[in-house]
């Protein structure tokens, strides 16, 4: 899973409410105290100490536990609050941690969050939800047993709150499964992912699309065992899901069928990939028009896929032609669309020019973003480094897999640099590992790789001493 759930930041604010009103509640009760106390005081109550005063008003609410004018209720309802703010201070500070990656930072302010919710709660679905959190920190750390302990723990206390077929265990159920994969423990990751998909279905009806991400998973699982058929059906079973769902023939189910696009792409399935963008653009042409802007996306996607496959074909720039012509033709054109398209078709003649692409539609692009408000943001992602738009990649020969029986790593480390035109210079092997294994293979792919040029102040420059670096595994015997 990508992300912490509960949402650290939505329960922040339910949280800071709590507190709030917790606030608010001792308050009114020390003011009440404070009111009774003058009250007694009769026509010398100008005469007390005004610095005393403002002293115990201003006291810490620590120090005011021990104050007699406070009740047992006061007390309590302070101590919560105490409570409160110790958890939101730890909420805070944890976000703060998940978002700029430092996992094992964050574990032990996520082991705290799960003792104060304990201590605060009880047992109960915000006790699951702590510990779910803590898993998902641990997984990210590579602490798989940890994690795997706190997954079950979680669903266990779920599940004795609010029943097995709770929704709330479908996301631990998830996350364990994940941890399952990731340690390559396929089989127990393929038992948990079809449990949760169950629970799913229990909870939110048999066509829901909260099992996609279950199914997504189950696919990814098949893949690290090498079932590929397996695979490709838990992704054809999600197209079929969304087109229950959607319909067939629908606007809705476009997302759908992209996706499982992709996932054709992913397997190298070209045709079969581009088969689906014309299907796409079949749905659109139905019920919009051929020049809808719905359009653009199958169309863009056809192109990138001929140039990913490394299939010069007529149909591939023709397609990005036409995507570029139905936005100019939009009553108020979308410029960051319109540059968009112009890097698609730069990258095209990168890819695939005998003679060397003139970068007319680099420029244009480049001159476009320059009237966006983060226009010199965009520059610099799609300028600043050169990007493969035509990738080789060194031959499989003697190259085993990770799951082969003594096998070993080994990488080589290669540098070059981009001319102005997108052609690689200057290949160097920096370091291999067996030596020789695959130099020569590496050093033929990156000759033969075409990478969109760096600009600077919308000029093209040479870039220097660029490096990538390419791992496999093998068998020593060889």
């Amino acid at each position: 899973m990508a992300y912490l759930r509960p949402n650290l930041r939505y329960r922040g604010y339910q949280l800071t409410c709590k507190l709030l009103c917790a606030l608010a509640l001792i308050a009114a009760s020390t003011m009440g105290s404070a009111q009774e106390t003058q009250g007694g005081t009769g026509p010398d109550a100008q005469a007390l100490d005004t610095g005393v005063l403002n002293a115990q008003a201003v006291s810490p609410l620590t120090e005011a536990f021990d104050a007699e004018v406070l009740d047992a209720e006061t007390r309590a309802a302070g101590e919560a609050a105490l409570d409160l703010v110790a958890r939101l201070e730890a909420e805070i500070l944890l976000e703060e941690l998940v978002n700029q990656e430092r996992y094992d930072e964050a574990i032990p302010v996520a082991e705290r969050m799960v003792d104060l919710t304990e201590e605060e709660l009880g047992p109960g679905l915000e006790f699951g939800a702590a510990l779910s959190n803590l898993a998902i920190l641990q997984r990210r750390a590579e602490l798989y047993d940890q994690s795997e302990q706190n997954f079950l723990r979680a669903v266990d206390m779920i599940r004795e709150a609010d029943g097995t077929y709770s929704k709330a265990v479908i996301d631990p159920l998830l996350g364990l499964g994940v941890t399952y994969r990731l340690r390559g423990d396929y089989f127990e990751a393929v038992t948990i992912f079809e449990e949760a998909r169950t629970v799913s279905r229990r909870a939110y009806g048999l066509l829901n699309e909260q099992q996609i991400e279950i199914l997504d998973q189950l696919s990814y699982t098949m893949i690290d065992m090498e079932a590929y058929e397996e695979a490709d059906q838990h992704q054809l079973t999600a197209l079929r899901l969304m087109e229950r769902i959607y319909g067939v023939d629908t606007m809705g189910v476009l997302p759908a069928i992209y996706k499982f696009a992709r996932w054709l792409r992913s397997a190298y399935r070209f045709q079969e990939e581009r088969n689906q963008y014309t299907r796409a653009m079949g749905i659109i042409r139905d019920h919009e028009s051929n020049t809808s802007l719905s359009m653009v996306t199958p169309l863009r996607e056809t192109g990138a896929s001929y140039r990913i496959q490394k299939f010069p074909e007529g149909r591939g720039i023709s397609a990005l032609r036409r995507a570029l012509e139905i936005i100019e033709n939009q009553p108020e054109p979308d410029t960051l669309m319109i540059a968009e398209i112009l890097v698609d078709i730069g990258d095209w003649n990168v890819a695939f020019s005998k003679v060397g692409a003139s970068g007319e539609e680099y420029r244009r692009a480049w001159d476009l973003l320059g009237g966006l408000v983060n226009g010199d943001a965009l520059r610099k992602e799609w300028f600043d480094d050169p990007i493969y738009v035509l990738r080789e990649n060194p031959s499989s020969r003697g190259i085993s897999t990770a799951n082969d029986p003594g096998t070993l790593p080994g990488h080589v480390l290669v540098t070059f640099d981009v001319t102005e035109n997108g052609k690689t210079a200057n290949v160097t092997i920096v370091e291999s590992v067996p030596p020789g294994l695959k130099d020569d293979s590496t050093a033929r792919a990156i000759n033969r790789s075409r990478f969109r040029p760096r600009m600077v102040d919308g000029q093209f420059v040479l870039a220097r001493s660029l490096a990538r670096n390419f791992t496999f595994y093998y068998e020593p015997g060889d």
